[in-house]
């Protein structure tokens, strides 16, 4: 009951609460005003370049929307995606073959997601926190790994086949993202385990006492962080067929920006992968646009910043007014 004499302050509609919704209605709008611009923007050639970019970006969202979910975040992506590209490159240029090169990569990915969930689920210190320090460590053990100078190597053609090949007229990422995004949409709304990570980021002690070992629903969540950054790093090599230092630091803010973005409560509990999905393509499109006009990448970065920042505010007070 509220107490008397206190201000009630209005809460969101419910129809602005659809963030999934208002996500596809603002990419109509943004793609149409695009073209408006620059009726290149509704080429197929155009549209085709854009879903294999927005492909990269999904692909990390999708690890991203489970963890946000449970209420945490993984600033790890950027060093994660880059070292395990680049240690790929290097066990190709020792003579490993792809698939164990690429192997690794993933298991690499996958165990520095883990290695998150160690410092957020059993030392209970924030993932903000956490994984910004894994990646500062990251960046330092490729440094020391490659000696400040990545790899020389040429590209195996299976990886650049996954980057940049088409099949049936489609970008193999594309192809490999609607794989992995239905995927993830079935766990998430079809699993148990997709219910324990809404359970987390609703109210984690009600599910402790329901018999649910949290710790488990963070490892499955980083962990899947992990891969989903290393499979892009693979894919993003491919795609420029080399490997570089700062690879992934393209790639700290966008994805966080699209699942957000598409209506994934940045608090946990409530979201999805379908407005992640528009929301990846949401800042691709607007990245083109920001570039046609010619705004650079310190203006980019403002510009998604401040979305986030709104989005923060929003759903943060939302949760306050609901709790």
């Amino acid at each position: 009951m509220a107490l008397t004499g206190t201000r009630q302050w209005p809460t969101v509609p419910a129809w602005l609460r659809q963030g999934v919704v208002i996500s596809y209605v603002l990419l109509i709008v943004l793609f149409v005003v695009a073209a408006l611009i620059n009726p290149h923007y509704a080429s197929w050639a155009n549209v085709r370049n854009l879903l294999q970019i927005g492909a990269f970006i999904g692909i990390i969202a999708i690890g991203q929307t489970m963890v946000i979910i449970t209420g945490q975040i993984d600033l790890s992506v950027p060093w994660n995606l880059t070292f395990s590209a680049i240690l790929m490159a290097t066990l190709c240029s020792q003579g490993y073959s792809t698939p164990v090169a690429m192997g690794a990569a993933l298991l690499s990915g996958t165990l520095v997601g883990m290695f998150n969930c160690i410092g957020t689920a059993i030392f209970r210190i924030h993932s903000l926190v956490w994984t910004l320090g894994m990646n500062a460590f990251l960046e330092g053990v490729t440094l020391v790994y490659t000696h400040a100078q990545p790899p020389k190597v040429e590209i195996p053609s299976l990886v650049r086949t996954l980057g940049s090949g088409t099949l049936a007229g489609m970008p193999v990422p594309l192809l490999l993202w609607i794989v992995l995004g239905g995927i993830a949409l079935l766990v998430l709304h079809r699993s148990r385990f997709g219910r324990y990570l809404y359970a987390t980021g609703n109210n984690e002690a009600a599910l402790f006492l329901s018999g649910v070992d949290s710790r488990r629903v963070y490892l499955g969540a980083f962990a899947t962080s992990g891969l989903c950054a290393a499979i892009a790093g693979i894919l993003l090599t491919g795609y420029s067929s080399q490997t570089y230092l700062g690879m992934g630091n393209d790639y700290l803010l966008v994805p966080i920006a699209a699942v957000i973005i598409g209506g994934t409560n940045i608090m946990g509990g409530a979201g999805g992968y379908l407005g992640s999905i528009s929301g990846s393509l949401i800042v691709v499109l607007l990245q083109s646009v920001l570039s046609t006009i010619q705004i650079q990448q310190a203006g980019k970065n403002i510009v998604f910043g401040v979305i986030i920042i709104l989005l923060l505010l929003l759903y943060g007070r939302e949760k306050r007014l609901s709790g």
